[in-house]
Order: C-alpha cells, then sequence, then structure tokens
C-alpha cells in the first residue's frame, strides 16, 4: 500500500512537471506568433480597402462570366485571380493564418481511368465557386485549439481512435496526447466535427469575422489550385514525400501492414504544419497530414450536388466529410478527388480540420 502511495505520488508529480512544461511551450509559442504578427501589421497596411476591391474585382469577372453547358466538365479550370500573389489575412496571434483564394470553376471528381478512383467520385460536375474566400494557410494547430480551450473551457475529450492495441476508443488519448509525439505547431488531431464546429463558432465570435468549416467543393477546388491530375503536384504517387505528410516508407517502418509511397518524407506520425511545399493557391498541407472535417452530410455520389460551392446537407448529417488524406494507413487516400467520411462525434487521430472566413 506504501508503495502504492509512492507511485501516486510520484505520477502525480511528473504530471505536473509534464503540465509545467507544457505552460512554458504555449508561451513559448505565442511570444514567437506575436513578435510574427507585429511584423504581419507592418507589412499590410489598407487591408480592408484591399478586401473591398478583390470583393469588386471578383463580383465584376463572375458575373461577366458565360453560364457553363453539358460539355463544361471537359473544360479547363477557370481562376478569376485579381492578385498577382496570394494575400495572406491575420486576425490575431493565436488565431490561425488565412490566405485569399480566388474564385474560379473546376470540374469535380475523378476521370475514367484514374487510378484508384472510387465511384463515389461519380458523375463528375462543373463546379463555379463565384466568390473569393479565404481559407486556413494550414490546417489548425495544437498550439491554436489549446488557445481556444484555454479561453472556454472545452471539453474535447479524453477519448480517441487510434490504431494502438486492444478495445477502442482508447481512454486517455485526446488532442493534447494522440498516442505519438506532437509540439504545439503540429496540426490538432483527436476532434470530432463538433469539436472543429465549437471552435470555428468561437474564433468568429473573438474576431468578429465569420469562420466555418469547408465545403466538399471548396475544398476539392483549394486543393487542386488549378490543376486536373490525381494530385495537385501530378500523377505521380511517389512524388508525395516532396509535396505531403502521408503514408511513406517512415511511417510503414512503424506500420509494416500499410501501404506506402515509395518515399521517405521524414515523419511517421503527424509533421509540424508548413513543411511540405505549398500547393499554388499558397496553402500547404491541404492533402496529407491530418484529415480535413468539412461542413457536408454524407452522400454516396454526386448526384444532385450544389454547383455553386455550397455544402451538400442532403445527405445522412450523422455522417460529415472529410478530405485531403493523412499520414497513414492508405496511399491512395491523398488523391485530390478521395472523399472520406466520418460520425460527426467521433474522434479519430488522424482527423483534424481547416477554416474557410468571409471575406
Amino acid at each position: 500500500m506504501r508503495w502504492a502511495r509512492i507511485a501516486a505520488v510520484v505520477a502525480a508529480a511528473a504530471e505536473m512537471a509534464g503540465l509545467a512544461a507544457r505552460a512554458d511551450d504555449a508561451s513559448a509559442w505565442l511570444m514567437a506568433r506575436q513578435v510574427r504578427f507585429i511584423a504581419y501589421r507592418a507589412d499590410h497596411p489598407g487591408l480592408e480597402a484591399q478586401i473591398a476591391r478583390i470583393r469588386a474585382r471578383t463580383s465584376a469577372l463572375v458575373a461577366a462570366a458565360a453560364p457553363f453547358g453539358a460539355a463544361a466538365t471537359e473544360s479547363p479550370p477557370i481562376i478569376w485571380r485579381v492578385l498577382p500573389e496570394p494575400l495572406e489575412l491575420w486576425d490575431g496571434p493565436q488565431y490561425p493564418e488565412m490566405i485569399v483564394v480566388p474564385a474560379g470553376e473546376f470540374t469535380m471528381g475523378s476521370p475514367p481511368g484514374e487510378a484508384d478512383r472510387d465511384p463515389r467520385e461519380d458523375p463528375r460536375h462543373r463546379v463555379r465557386i463565384g466568390y473569393s474566400f479565404a481559407v486556413s494557410k494550414y490546417p489548425v494547430t495544437v498550439g491554436e485549439f489549446a488557445r481556444f480551450v484555454a479561453d472556454t473551457g472545452y471539453d474535447a475529450g479524453d477519448w480517441c481512435h487510434t490504431d494502438e492495441p486492444g478495445p477502442q476508443p482508447k481512454t486517455g488519448r485526446n488532442w493534447r496526447d494522440p498516442g505519438f509525439a506532437q509540439t504545439f505547431d503540429h496540426p490538432v488531431t483527436c476532434v470530432s466535427s463538433l469539436d472543429a464546429q465549437a471552435y470555428a463558432a468561437w474564433l468568429s465570435r473573438r474576431t468578429g469575422h465569420l469562420y466555418r468549416l469547408l465545403s466538399e467543393a471548396e475544398y476539392e477546388y483549394v486543393n487542386r489550385a488549378g490543376t486536373e491530375t490525381a494530385y495537385w503536384w501530378g500523377d505521380d504517387p511517389d512524388a508525395a514525400c516532396a509535396y505531403a505528410d502521408g503514408p511513406d516508407l517512415d511511417t510503414q517502418a512503424v506500420f509494416p501492414a500499410w501501404a506506402a509511397h515509395h518515399c521517405h518524407d521524414g515523419y511517421a506520425f503527424t509533421a509540424p504544419v508548413g513543411r511540405f511545399k505549398p500547393n499554388p493557391f499558397g496553402l500547404y498541407d491541404t492533402t496529407g497530414n491530418v484529415w480535413s472535417w468539412l461542413a457536408d452530410c454524407y452522400t454516396a455520389g454526386y448526384a444532385g450536388a450544389p454547383a455553386d460551392g455550397a455544402a451538400d446537407m442532403t445527405g445522412d448529417c450523422k455522417w460529415r466529410r472529410l478530405r485531403g488524406g493523412a499520414w497513414g494507413r492508405y496511399a491512395s487516400y491523398l488523391r485530390a478527388a478521395r472523399r472520406g467520411r466520418d460520425l460527426v462525434a467521433n474522434r479519430i487521430y488522424n482527423n483534424g480540420f481547416r477554416l474557410a472566413r468571409r471575406l
């Protein structure tokens, strides 16, 4: 009994030491971001006027565009750029950095003959995103989610589905400890769609701007970023390691049964955000690292899907869509057209999210 009490005291002391170290990490993380935010504000004067010009020029371009007809699915993507370079928006050092994405249109879904395509990616259809909007430059990070929890006392649970042996979900696994090491700059995971929506609602209240989950059409649009290949960087899956933290040979060394790209990206689990090349819209990790929760309810295909970028809320809303693939399990899930799904309240250690912001 005495040894049990001693063990309990030692465990409690270790936990307190861990909490103190994490508090120090949080302070250092926020301080570094405050320095960067000051520099950002100095480099971006007159943002509101610039955003107003973006809205006006985008509206004029979209209004002048011809309606698309039945053959539009075979047409190349259109991007209505009004700026020569991506514009960053940042509402505060504790909040996600955002990139303004131009309006445009594209063909959603995968073409016949694409390797590993799924019938749920049919029918291919044209989508017009007739507005500019801002998208998280990176997936929402552990540090950003921690600020939300600290500010609100939000309970994001103490369980998560992992690939560890034994019954699932695992009690004691959560966004703070998904079962592998993370820093404040890693993408938050072990969060549900409900957790992601709560974070977006908090961010909207704190900043006065509307933040939300992306729709599935918006996500495929910003992931492809004007490309038409199976992956936004091309058709070669084994080139992934320069562009995405996916199931690679480093991951396969830990999980030998998993399929992998034949390359090394340097990370067996999640990677700190922004470690790989950005896509043509200036967004990082739109493919790989963590799946991104979306606003849409589950549908088995695209029959009757919105053509204007709106979320499809006609399906089974106990399930929500995910996009982008993740660090582990199936290499083919990094394809731009690949669709994922999960129960709205589920927490899994490869699901995270990124946000959209209205201009």
